[in-house]
């Protein structure tokens, strides 16, 4: 018995081993087919419960000589097979001898039992290695057999790590399937099974196509042949595209990407260049996304890839339409001369129609009469409205499975509209602090800024930007005159001469300055909660004075006799534009909220100071969580139009109407502007 060492980092063999279970299946079988067999199979083999007990990968190649045993298992990086890159007519698969190792993400020990020839007669011995000691294998001495056996490898698998759920439900098949197909449909001679099943391509393939595609000229002035094969499958699978050799070994996969567009078609795309054996050899196939001629090849069969689907679908198209008809659920009479609107507006159908029965598989087990209705519908709805059906039924249909079931399991719960309504909320919310960020503190906007007649009346219908429990909160009167009452404890203000002057903002505004927000609610019977939000016009800073004064207002309105025995837990905030040095410390205390500066526990009375920077960047933290699974994008143009949809008699006329604007906002701006 003598022990092989791997000559490698633990720590490297170790990351072979984090490979997919089908994929590290592959391996051995790839190597059965490298060491010549033209017969691979795939035992499984259960328990009495049940459970898989181990996996036998078994085939008649010509065995592993004993003799190079050290430089097949104790080297990493530089297999033979990449040098040679062919034998018995066949590519080689394998590179880096790394395929031993990706077995142990299937099971913790694994046994090599190979019998090769040897001059005249045949030889059996055995490998084996553990997970635990990756980087050791023990081999046993070899052992002289009769020359009438025959060569071949097993592979057994023990102490399996996986439940293997696609061994049983089919998916294992198909999978080997798809990564085989284009080397079985090269070497048709050869055989793989599956626990007794054949894997044959062609049983799992809805259509397979070929293309040449043209010659393609690289950066060093070579031009190379490049093939293309496109095959459909018949059940649901990842799209993958697969960079192979030209013989159609797989070497390296990318995803199709978003750029291929084919509604209801499950695909595998092999592109097949020598030029990938090549810079496989040289490790850079793995930078195929930058690699300058992988890119001109990518190109070219990309576009071809949606050639091939953009037929297709004129296919299915016809023939599906043609069945409709037939069925006399088509939402369209049947006319010699069609206007070309018309045709235009069937075309859109069509399309939208054929992409609604590939992805509602209970659409064609519906009655004829719902079907007909469903397409009554979508078909007004296409007159009516083109551009946002089409939006909205390629966003719903392009949806991932999972993102599918999920979505069907939340309409069964909650409406589609109330949905929409909730992410409506969130959208408008982060339009409006874009929008209030550009009113406050860009220049020309600021200066136009009407505070009591614009900004205050914007902020009474969004007060969650304060406090979330405030938004649908309404005025109460009774809170209204106790504040008016108490007023003068915020010391000296214009308006208290008269609350109906005008105050010169300059550069020609007026309006009226130092103003106050104030909310209700009742979240238990007899108790009330109120926030009042004292507004300091932009050049006023928060100091030491503002606090004092706030302080003493906060403690006056909760001790008027109308409030004196009613339950209630104050809330006031001074906003402005900056707050000085030691309003800045004031608002920074140890053991205390940022922002806040007063806290009276037996009156249940809080006193906050805030620059607006600080509001508008903590209702964006708020919402931050949801808007990153609703990837929602407020920018300025969305500001401005929420500002003009919800608060158009209240924002300054610098934000211009766009031409598609109704005139009668131009005219709400316009009156604006002269208060």
């Amino acid at each position: 018995m003598a022990k092989v060492h791997v000559t490698a980092k633990r720590d490297f063999i170790q990351s072979l081993v984090s490979a997919k279970p089908i994929l590290a299946l592959s391996e051995l079988i790839w190597n059965g087919f490298d060491a010549g067999a033209s017969r691979v199979r795939i035992i499984p083999e259960y328990n009495e419960m049940g459970g898989l007990d181990c996996i036998r990968v078994r085939d008649d190649g010509y065995g592993i000589n004993h003799n190079r045993i050290t430089s097949l298992f104790g080297g990493l990086g530089d297999s033979w097979k990449k040098q040679q890159g062919k034998q018995f007519g066949r590519a080689l698969h394998g590179k880096n001898g790394k395929g031993r190792f990706k077995a142990f993400s299937l099971g913790e020990r694994i046994e090599w039992n190979t019998i090769y020839s040897e001059g005249e007669g045949r030889r059996t011995y055995h490998i084996v290695g553990h997970a635990s000691a990756i980087d050791d294998f023990d081999v046993s001495d070899p052992i002289d057999l009769d020359v009438s056996q025959s060569t071949g490898t097993e592979v057994v698998i023990e102490n399996v790590t996986h439940d293997f759920r696609s061994f049983k439900d089919g998916s294992a098949l198909v999978e080997l399937a798809k990564i085989f197909a284009a080397y079985l449909t090269e070497y048709p001679e050869l055989r793989l099974e599956f626990d007794g099943n054949v894997v044959n391509p062609a049983d799992v393939q809805q259509d397979k196509v070929d293309y040449r595609l043209r010659d393609v000229q690289l950066s060093d002035g070579r031009r190379v042949q490049v093939s293309l094969t496109i095959v459909e499958w018949r059940m649901s699978t990842e799209r993958v595209l697969h960079l192979c050799d030209a013989n159609g070994v797989t070497l390296h996969e990318l995803p199709v990407g978003q750029q291929v567009r084919a509604p209801g078609f499950n695909f595998t795309v092999y592109v097949k260049a020598d030029l990938f054996r090549e810079l496989d050899k040289t490790g850079e196939l793995v930078l195929s996304d930058i690699h300058p001629d992988v890119q001109v090849i990518m190109r070219a069969a990309r576009s071809k890839t949606k050639d091939h689907f953009r037929r297709r679908l004129a296919e299915n198209q016809s023939e599906v339409v043609a069945k409709w008809k037939e069925e006399q659920i088509y939402p369209y009479d049947e006319k010699a001369d069609i206007g070309p609107v018309e045709a235009a507006e069937r075309q859109v159908f069509d399309i939208l129609a054929v992409n609604v029965q590939s992805y509602l598989p209970s659409f064609e087990e519906a009655d004829a009469k719902s079907k007909k209705f469903t397409f009554k519908l979508l078909a007004q709805a296409i007159r009516q409205n083109p551009d946002s059906v089409q939006v909205i039924i390629s966003e719903v249909l392009g949806l991932k499975e999972e993102a599918q079931n999920e979505l069907a399991a939340l309409l069964k719960k909650t409406s589609l509209s109330s949905i929409i309504s909730s992410a409506k909320i969130v959208a408008n919310r982060l339009d409006f602090l874009n929008g209030l960020e550009t009113l406050i503190f860009d220049k020309e906007s600021k200066e136009a800024l009407l505070e009591r007649d614009q900004l205050h009346k914007m902020l009474e219908n969004e007060s969650w930007l304060f406090h979330e429990e405030y938004a649908l909160a309404g005025s109460e009167q009774r809170l209204e005159e106790v504040l008016q009452k108490h007023i003068a404890k915020l010391g000296h203000r214009e308006e208290e001469l008269n609350l109906d002057a005008p105050v010169d903002l300059g550069n020609g505004k007026r309006g009226r300055i130092d103003l106050m927000l104030h909310k209700a609610i009742q979240p238990r019977t007899g108790e009330y909660e109120y926030l009042v939000v004292e507004l300091k016009r932009p050049s006023k800073k928060i100091d030491d004075e503002v606090i004092t004064q706030v302080k003493k207002y906060a403690i006056a309105v909760s001790n008027d006799e109308r409030f004196r025995d009613v339950p209630a837990k104050w809330t006031f905030v001074a906003v402005s534009n900056d707050l000085d040095a030691f309003a800045k410390k004031e608002a920074n205390q140890r053991d205390r909220p940022k922002g806040q500066v007063y806290d009276d526990a037996d009156q249940n009375i809080t006193v906050w100071v805030r620059s607006w920077a600080d509001v508008i960047n903590d209702a964006r933290a708020k919402l931050r969580f949801i808007n990153q699974q609703l990837s929602y994008e407020a920018d300025a143009e969305s500001a401005k139009d929420y500002l003009r949809l919800t608060h158009a008699k209240f924002i300054p006329d610098v934000l211009e109407v766009s031409d598609d604007e109704p005139e009668a906002g131009a005219e709400a701006f316009e009156c604006d502007s002269e208060i």
